[in-house]
This record gives structure tokens, sequence and C-alpha cells, in this order.
């Protein structure tokens, strides 16, 4: 799970997802607007399909996850009402849990110096979500049976949050420029420079947790063991927000100053790739292995593949939705929220693949037996007679010779699926008996 979100010091700090769209001018959100409209004339035939699931009016919804394995749902923040909701992949809402605010914010969520009672929402190390309160300083755990909340110093303001490989949660300070730990029950927190304004947070493939740093435009590293290894500068201004880790071992993030998505190795290697549409603000995988990001100010839902090559820029249904957070759902789509419609939506990322239905099996002809002649007594016989009694036997012959049989192979009797060898020598003649008297006579 990736979350956009503004960071910085002071009132200005608090601005997450809308926050930097409300700062730009007019002709800046204008033009954002007619790029969501005008995008989709570029697309390919096949777009990817968008679902939307209607919220109350004035939710807000802001940070959205998976829930914990065997869970199957999705779990979302309220900025607009202080809730948390829980629903099936089908848009059913499920639980809904009103968490209680101490420091309500003084204004409505549209305005640019909102500061929102709830923010991320994440799987922790023990199969509960937390979640981030910047406005109560405070962070959460919540389950389908209820929530718990731990109190921070004030003008912490906590906002990305994730599972380290620790075993602790660990979250940005955005109010005072720290990361934070919880553990045991214990928090722990690392001083940034000042005027970092750390926003989102994840565990990449080496183990340690990077974050992005909005306001100076870096990407941190820290590693579990609490050491701050290095801040990697980007293109200045250009306002890093989500983070996660791609398909490639590598780190991706957004840009959403600059409308462009940035990688970064685990070795410190940084390459960027502008030509997003306005305001990209949190990136997921999807699962035809490319990057998916929300471009807020687009309304649209923006698609750059390992290689950074951007292919697509898909409109939501709603105009001016405002799509903020996005997730990896249980059932394979991406799950977003659209913070100015009060609307979760989920987006195909790849085609369902039904496979078709295997083909009956092949059936193999047996081979015929072939059917073994019981060979006849021929020998003594002419050929005439011995060919039909082979014949009425079924058995096949080969003749050699003429006259009349002297023998076969096989002999009579046998049995045999081969041509039976017939032997044929014509008959000597007789002598008289008379003739041979005569001779003996002669012979005298």
């Amino acid at each position: 799970m990736s979350g956009p979100r503004g960071a910085g010091n002071g009132r200005d700090a608090t601005c997450a997802r809308t926050k930097r769209t409300a700062r730009r001018p007019p002709a800046r959100r204008l033009l954002g607007l007619l790029i969501g409209l005008l995008v989709p004339l570029a697309l390919p035939a096949a777009a990817a399909a968008i679902d939307e699931f209607p919220l109350p009016p004035g939710s807000h919804p802001g940070g959205i996850s998976e829930g914990p394995p065997g869970d199957g749902g999705i779990w979302f923040t309220e900025e607009g009402t202080s809730r948390i909701k829980r629903m099936t992949t089908t848009g059913v809402v499920t639980h809904d849990f009103q968490i209680p605010i101490a420091n309500p914010s003084p204004v409505p969520p549209t305005d640019p110096t909102f500061v929102p009672p709830l923010d991320q929402i994440t799987v922790g190390p023990d199969g509960a979500l937390w979640f981030t309160e910047p406005g109560d300083d405070q962070i959460g755990r919540i389950t389908t049976a209820g929530f718990t909340e731990f109190n921070l110093d004030a003008g912490d303001r906590p906002e990305g949050i994730t599972a380290g490989p620790d075993g602790a949660l660990w979250f940005t300070k955005t109010g005072i420029n720290q990361i934070g730990r919880f553990g045991g029950g214990i928090f722990t927190e690392w001083n940034l420079p000042v005027g970092s304004g750390p926003s989102d947070i994840t565990v990449g493939p080496d183990g340690a947790l990077w974050f992005t740093e909005a306001l100076s435009g870096h990407i941190g590293r820290i590693l579990a063991s609490g050491q701050i290894t290095s801040h990697v500068p980007v293109t200045a201004f250009s306002g890093p927000s989500g983070i996660t880790t791609g398909p490639d071992g590598a780190l991706w993030f957004t840009e959403s100053n600059a409308n462009a998505i940035g990688k970064i190795t685990t070795s410190g290697v940084v390459s960027e790739y502008p030509g997003t549409a306005a305001g990209p603000s949190a990136i997921a995988v999807g699962r035809d292995g490319a990057l998916w990001f929300t471009e807020s100010e687009a309304h649209t839902i923006g698609r750059i593949t390992s290689g950074g090559l951007i292919t697509n820029h898909f409109p939501t249904p709603t105009l001016g939705s405002e799509p903020s957070d996005v997730t990896a759902g249980p059932d394979g789509a991406l799950w977003f929220t659209e913070r100015a419609s009060s609307k979760i939506g989920r987006i195909e990322t790849a085609p369902v693949f039904n496979p078709p239905p295997p083909p009956p099996p092949v059936q193999i002809a047996k081979p015929k037996k072939k059917k073994r002649c019981k060979v006849p007594k021929v020998k003594g016989l002419s050929l005439k007679k011995a060919k039909k009694k082979l014949k009425k036997a079924k058995c096949k012959y080969r003749i050699r010779g003429k006259g009349f049989v002297v023998s076969t192979k096989p002999k009579a009797g046998k049995r045999t699926i081969k041509r039976v060898q017939v032997k044929a020598k014509p008959k000597k003649p007789r002598r008289a008996r008379g003739s041979a008297a005569v001779s003996a006579a002669v012979r005298r």
C-alpha cells in the first residue's frame, strides 16, 4: 500500500493529498481537468475497466489498504467523517467505526489548511490494521472487533505508516521531520534534516525502510536499527510523495509537483520519467507487472511499465473525483479512494483470464490384434488344393516352387500371424513294373 501525502512544517505541513491541488492557481487546476478530459483520446481502444462504489456525501476517503490475510476485504479511512470502514470486493460496507476526534480541524476538508483527522492505513505485523491520525497526533490499531489509539507528542502529525521487517510499526512524522517506530509498546524516533517533510514510507527489497521527503525533494533510507543511511536528491521541488517496491526490485515513487514518476535502486541510482497527467500521488504494483498511480488533479489513473514507459491515463467515471490513495486488493484488481467525489474505485489492471475448457481427451484407437491362423495340413497336396485350405484357415501364405507341397513353415497345427511359407516340388513320375523286369533280364 502506498499513499500520497503532502508534507512540511507548521500549518502548511498538514496539507495532505488535496492540499497541493488547492494551493495551485486556478489556471493550473483547470489545466489538470482538461488533461483528464483529453488524455483518453490518445488511449488504445482496450481500456481498463473502472468501477465506483459511492459513500455518504462528505466522506472524503483518504488512505486505503487490503485487509490482513484471510480477511478478503478493503479497509479505508474517511477524512471528512473520521471513520474507518471495511468494504467487500463487491462494494458492500460490512464494518463502520467512528474514531473520536480530540482536535477537530476548524476548516472543512476542501480548505487548503485542513488537517485530516485520519490519514493512512496498513496491515501491521500482528495481523491488525494500523492507521495514522495527523489531527490528533496519534496512531491507532483496529480489527473487526474494535480499535485502540496511542498518543504521540503534540505537533508530530503522523502520516505514512508501514509494517517494518523487525515486527514494529514505522511511520513518518511530518510535523517535526522525524521517522517514528512503535514496537513493544515503546515509541522511538529519529530526526531528519529541518524542512524534509517526510511523507510516505515502505519496506524496500533490501530490508531497509525507504521514505519520501516531499519538501526537500529527497528519498531517504533508514535501517531497522535506526541508522539513517542516505538522503538521495531528486529533481528540486518535485514533491516526491507515494512510494512502493516495484517488480524490478527498485523503489518507485511519484513526483506530484513535477508530474513525473521516479525510480531509485537500492544502491541509490535515481531515474525520473516525466509525462504523467497532473498531480501523480499514490503508486502500487498491478498484477500485470506494471506500476499504477493515481493522478489526483487530472482525475485519472496512470500506468507505467517497469521499463519507464508511461502507457495509459484512464479517466475515472466521475469527473473531478480526485483519486488519492491506491492499493492492491484481494481480488487482484487495484482499489483507490476518490477523495472529492466520496467514492471507492476499482480498476482491473489486467484482463481477467478465464482459461478455455480443456479439449476432450483424444481417443487413441487401439491397434487391432492380428488374428492367428492355425496352419492346416497341406503336405502332399497340389498347390491348388493347398491354397483353398490356407484361405479357409485365413492364413496368409507365400509359395515357393511348383507342383505339390512338400513342407510348410510353421508346421501343420501351429498358430501364427505371419505368412505361412509353403514349399512345393513337382512329383517324380512312377516307372512301370514290366519295364523294370525287362531291364533286369537284360542285365543278366
